[in-house]
């Protein structure tokens, strides 16, 4: 396991209780986190790790993934490229990797899905030898994962060979249901933080407001939300039906609900700059994935998908918000207005 952080840590559990030797591997900026775990509770999650679970610290790589049979990468987008760089540097030959990152990255002014610059680079460090890909998907929280609370998964295969790893790591507790598309999941996971936001955004301008049911505008911005995923999984030659299943709907729900995108919204909701608010969160040690994923999300879908902005008015309206820095209070209102739902 790559990355020390929520999710990486939490999917340890599951891991290590369906009989697999679990390695976890922290980065630079995980080294603190490591130290806590050796000694006690993992620090954001608030539970000791199973005793079985190796730990390394960041200078520890070559060490952790040496005899991997397979290899989870559960890094920030932001952080995807130095680690898998890192990585393939320390590794002589090949293994699946599955991943738990959710969102874009940009090498040399061009932003890609995660899964297509891995490819690359992969191609370029193995010439010949198989690519092996896993994006993972689907409604889990990192806190209620640790806790055995149920949670289900999608894993979206690069080829049929890798079903049974997939279902290799269930549990009664964490079901993973292989599905037969990267691009769908993927892009799923990526979009859910960016419209999540929306939601949040909702929370603080009526809590603001001191308005207690605000549930009709939450109905429609999920729904629209929805069927803009499933024009952009489509555009880009994946399964819609992602969208449709724990990939897309299922991860909305849950991420609108009570996840970090969902606070970065209504902190710009309720008046803070979308600076301001990323700023905040960062400081208190929660990554918004959602600010990076609006304005790559969109400079992807324009240049490397060819699409226009404005067939997708929410994100029309959420790349205003959040990266122009328009009022949220109005462009919401201009949207539910003019959209078509």
């Amino acid at each position: 396991m790559l990355g020390a952080g929520y999710m990486g840590s939490a999917i340890t559990f599951p891991l290590f209780d369906s009989g697999h030797s679990v390695n976890l591997w922290g980065t630079w900026l995980d080294d603190d986190i490591i130290d806590s775990c050796r000694k006690g509770p993992h620090p954001k999650l608030g539970t000791p790790l199973r005793d079985g679970v190796k730990t390394y610290l960041s200078n520890d790589l070559a060490d952790a993934v040496a005899d991997a049979q397979c290899v989870f990468v559960a890094v920030s987008s932001e952080g995807f490229i130095p680690v898998f760089r890192k990585f393939l540097e320390t590794r002589r030959d090949v293994c699946p990797v599955l991943c738990l990152t959710k969102g874009f990255v940009e090498d040399r002014g061009r932003v890609k899905r995660i899964s297509k610059w891995a490819e690359e680079v992969w191609s370029s460090r193995f010439d010949g030898e198989r690519f092996e890909w896993i994006s993972i998907g689907g409604p889990v929280k990192a806190s209620e994962l640790s806790r055995m609370i149920p949670s289900a998964s999608i894993y979206g295969v690069s080829s049929d060979s890798l079903r049974e790893l997939a279902g290799a790591v269930s549990t009664p507790y964490y079901r993973v249901f292989p599905y037969g598309d990267v691009a769908g999941v993927e892009l799923s996971s990526a979009f859910k933080n960016a419209y999540a936001i929306g939601l949040g955004i909702c929370d603080g301008i009526y809590k603001r407001r001191n308005e207690e049911d605000y549930h009709n505008i939450c109905g429609i911005i999920f729904n629209a939300a929805i069927g803009e995923m499933a024009e952009i999984v489509e555009r880009a030659g994946g399964d819609k039906g992602a969208v449709y299943s724990l990939a897309g709907v299922g991860d909305l729900y849950v991420t609108g609900r009570s996840g970090r995108n969902r606070r970065f919204g209504e902190l710009i909701g309720a008046g803070s700059t979308p600076k301001d608010s990323y700023e905040k969160m960062m400081g208190e040690g929660e990554l918004a994935e959602g600010y990076d994923a609006v304005a790559k999300g969109v400079h992807w879908y324009e240049e490397q998908q060819k699409g226009r902005l404005d067939d997708l008015p929410l994100l029309k309206t959420l790349y205003r918000i959040v990266i122009r820095g328009k009022s949220p209070e109005e462009e919401i209102y201009s949207f539910i207005e003019g959209c078509g739902c």
